[in-house]
C-alpha cells in the first residue's frame, strides 16, 4: 500500500512540475494557445531545421525566383548574419540548411570565395598565390578573371525578447529575418521573418 501511495505522489508531482515548468510552444498571442511541447526554453534544432525550411519554401516560391531555370543558377554569397540574442548561437546552423536547399533546387549555387567577413573557403584566394611558382605546373594553377562574382547576398538578423507573464512564466519570442540583396542594383529581392515564441517557468534558461 505504501509503495502505491509513493507511486502516484510520484507520479502526481511529475505531471504537477510538467504543467508548470516544462516549455511549450505558444501562439506567442494573449491567448497563449499551445502549439506542443518543447525541448527548452532556447534554440534547438528542431528550431533551426523548423525555420530554415520555412525560409526555403518562402523564397523559392517567390515570383523574382520562381521562374529560374537551372541553366539560369544565381550565384549567392552570405552576408553578415548578426545573432541579437543572448544565446552563443552558430548562425551557420541556420544558413547552412538554407543554402544547401537552395543550391538542391538547381536555381541557386554558393560561392565560397566572397563572405562578409572574408571567404568561407581562403583556398580560392590561396592556390593563386601559387603562380610564378616554379615547383607547381603552371597550366594547372588558375587563371586570372576565373573567379565568379556573386548575384546576391544573403544577409540576416536573429532576436530574442523575453516577455514576463502575469502569472510568473516567461515568454521568449525570437524573430528570424533575412533579406536577399540583389548586388548589382543593391535591391533587396527577397525578405521574410519567421517567429517562434515558447513559454516556460522563469527559472528555465534561455542561453
Amino acid at each position: 500500500m505504501r509503495n502505491l501511495l509513493l507511486v502516484a505522489c510520484y507520479a502526481f508531482l511529475t505531471l504537477f512540475l510538467v504543467a508548470c515548468g516544462a516549455p511549450v510552444y505558444t501562439d506567442g498571442y494573449a491567448s497563449q494557445k499551445e502549439q506542443g511541447d518543447a525541448l527548452t526554453l532556447g534554440l534547438d534544432r528542431e528550431d533551426f531545421e523548423k525555420t530554415a525550411q520555412e525560409m526555403i519554401e518562402s523564397m523559392l516560391k517567390d515570383l523574382a525566383f520562381a521562374n529560374i531555370s537551372q541553366g539560369q543558377r544565381k550565384v549567392i554569397a552570405i552576408g553578415k548574419i548578426i545573432n541579437d540574442t543572448p544565446q552563443r548561437i552558430d548562425t551557420d546552423k541556420l544558413i547552412s540548411k538554407i543554402t544547401i536547399a537552395l543550391r538542391k533546387s538547381g536555381k541557386f549555387v554558393l560561392t565560397t570565395a566572397v563572405a562578409a567577413g572574408g571567404a568561407r573557403d581562403e583556398m580560392s584566394e590561396a592556390v593563386r598565390e601559387l603562380r610564378d611558382n616554379e615547383e607547381f605546373n603552371q597550366n594547372t594553377i588558375s587563371k586570372k578573371g576565373t573567379l565568379v562574382a556573386p548575384d546576391f547576398s544573403l544577409s540576416g538578423k536573429i532576436r530574442q525578447d523575453n516577455v514576463k507573464l502575469r502569472n510568473g512564466d516567461i515568454q521568449a519570442e525570437y524573430f528570424f529575418h533575412l533579406t536577399l540583396t540583389d548586388l548589382n542594383s543593391g535591391l533587396a529581392y527577397w525578405e521574410d521573418e519567421k517567429t517562434i515564441d515558447k513559454t516556460g517557468s522563469s527559472k528555465s534558461v534561455t542561453w
